[in-house]
């Protein structure tokens, strides 16, 4: 249950620092919450993963409707990729974004922790 909570809120701030910043923040954010949620490398990977993919996956494809899908497809054939392909491979680089950036904020905490 603490682990869906982290996704949740990671996801959240993520969404909400990225609108007042810059794209970047979804790897700073998950960096954040696995050290503060005091994660391990493993969880903290997947929970910045999953939840930047499920944030990436939800504002790509809203964007991408609200305009009939017309910039993904022009970029989807200027790197001669299906128009499905182009937004998953999006999806993934943000969601890789994410998971290294929880990872290493669990590794962060890992050098920092009293023996």
């Amino acid at each position: 249950m603490r682990w869906i909570i982290t996704i949740i809120i990671t996801a959240f701030w993520a969404w909400l620092f990225s609108l007042l910043f810059t794209w970047w923040m979804v790897a700073v954010i998950p960096f954040v919450v696995a050290l503060i949620a005091k994660q391990k490398a493993g969880r903290a990977f997947l929970s910045g993963f999953i939840s930047i993919a499920l944030l990436w996956s939800i504002l790509i494809l809203s964007r991408d409707m609200s305009n009939d899908y017309l910039l993904s497809g022009r970029m989807a054939q200027l790197f001669s990729l299906p128009h499905t392909a182009f937004i998953i491979v999006n999806i993934v680089v943000g969601a890789l974004a994410g998971g290294l950036g929880g990872w290493s904020g669990a590794a962060m905490r890992g050098i920092f922790k009293s023996k």
